[in-house]
């Protein structure tokens, strides 16, 4: 099974923000025992290298990344994508490109905890960390 991870699951972990922490390195070991193969964005590698090295530092973010690239697959971003994100419904369009890739990839859902990307338009299924993990055991 393929899992794309949204950026906010990957951030939940790495900055262990309560209290979605637990379940975020929940679906990050599961990934890495192999229950399922985890995907993310290559635009979302610049995001969590941005926003990790904010909270922490450059050398942190480097590192934090290097372990997201050994462990998990990505997602090339390209033009026809970012077209084709265009044409979903969804008012957010890093949701939309999200959408896109995950589909693109042959993903079987995309987990995020936005609430306004759970109930968007999405070529693939959008659920909720904890839905994943009742649905992973």
């Amino acid at each position: 099974m393929k899992v794309l991870l949204d950026t906010n699951i990957i951030m939940d972990a790495l900055q262990e923000r309560q209290p979605f922490d637990a379940e975020a390195k929940e679906i990050m070991r599961k990934a890495q025992q192999g229950a399922f193969t985890a995907l993310f964005t290559t635009n979302a590698a610049t995001d969590i290298f941005f926003l990790y090295s904010k909270a922490r530092d450059r050398e942190s973010a480097r590192s934090a990344l290097a372990f997201l690239l050994t462990q998990y697959s990505t997602v090339d971003v390209t033009h026809n994508d970012c077209l084709d994100a265009l044409q979903l419904s969804n008012n957010d369009f890093e949701d939309a490109l999200v959408s896109v890739c995950a589909a693109k990839a042959g993903a079987d859902c995309i987990v995020s905890r936005d609430d306004a990307f759970l109930n968007a338009e999405s070529p693939v299924r959008v659920i909720s960390p904890t839905e994943f993990l009742s649905e992973l055991t």
